[in-house]
């Protein structure tokens, strides 16, 4: 059976919460990990995403120019620990690595991709083919040259749900961006959903103050690109994995440790 180790790459510190729960929390703060999940156990090695180092960011993403949003300026990403330590820590190497999936294309979830250059790379073709989705994403992407390398790599497009390898399936979750995907994982404790989406906890559980004032079940991210579409996305990953969906962005993430054995 497999087992899922979230690998926290960076942190962004004390982001404003209402961004990831949608007319929510405002000027509330939270740590918002940066993530790459190892998935082990079956007849492949599997990585999801590659996170963002915070040189990373600041030489390719930021530049010059501070964090700000909604005329608050923000602290700088800070490194947790390099994907590289996390790999030797396990006796791994990149190289090792059959099939990376990219859940989806926003900068904090691709900068390291690069790097696999064995592996096999899965993308949802309609994610690829709308880079840059509209200018009020442009802060979310890369620049263009870092999805010219990753189109130079062992790319796959796919369309869809599809299953991955045994016990692994592709579930199509768009909304928060044009083509995201989701992982969903069988282990021993069950299937969890890893969630291509910019998320915490709260966006998938929401607080009963929330639900019994209001007819939705989830909330949406407060990044999207279609909250409708996003909203019945994550009803789909309430589906597939119960209380079992992982969030990439919610902080218990730093402390989390191996799932599913």
């Amino acid at each position: 059976m497999h087992t899922i180790t979230p690998m926290v790459v960076a942190k962004g510190p004390q982001r404003e919460k209402s961004r990831f729960t949608y007319m929510h929390n405002f000027g509330e703060k939270v740590d918002i990990p940066y993530v790459s999940w190892l998935i082990e156990g079956g007849s492949a090695l599997v990585l999801v995403d590659t996170g963002c180092s915070a040189e990373a960011y600041r030489t390719r993403i930021r530049g010059d120019e501070p964090l700000r949003l909604a005329g608050e300026t923000f602290r700088d990403v800070e490194d947790v620990k390099p994907l590289e330590e996390h790999f030797a820590e396990r006796g791994l190497a990149f190289e090792d690595v059959d099939i990376l999936v990219q859940t989806h294309l926003d900068w904090d979830h691709c900068m390291n991709t690069s790097k696999f250059r064995r592996s096999r790379i899965v993308i949802q073709e309609s994610e690829w083919r709308k880079i840059p989705y509209h200018a009020l994403f442009k802060s979310t992407y890369a620049p263009p040259e870092v999805y010219e390398e990753i189109g130079g790599l062992n790319v796959q497009f796919v369309d869809g749900d599809v299953p991955l390898t045994d016990g692994i399936d592709l579930v199509f979750a768009p909304g928060h961006s044009p083509g995201g995907q989701s992982v969903a994982v069988e282990t021993a404790a069950g299937t969890y959903v890893i969630a291509g989406m910019c998320t915490i906890r709260e966006n998938f559980y929401p607080p009963e103050e929330v639900t019994s004032r209001s007819a939705y079940k989830v909330i949406p991210t407060g990044m999207h690109v279609d909250p409708i579409v996003c909203y019945d996305s994550m009803l789909r990953l309430l589906e597939v994995g119960g209380d079992k969906v992982l969030p990439f962005h919610d902080g218990a993430v730093m402390t989390m440790g191996t799932l599913g054995a």
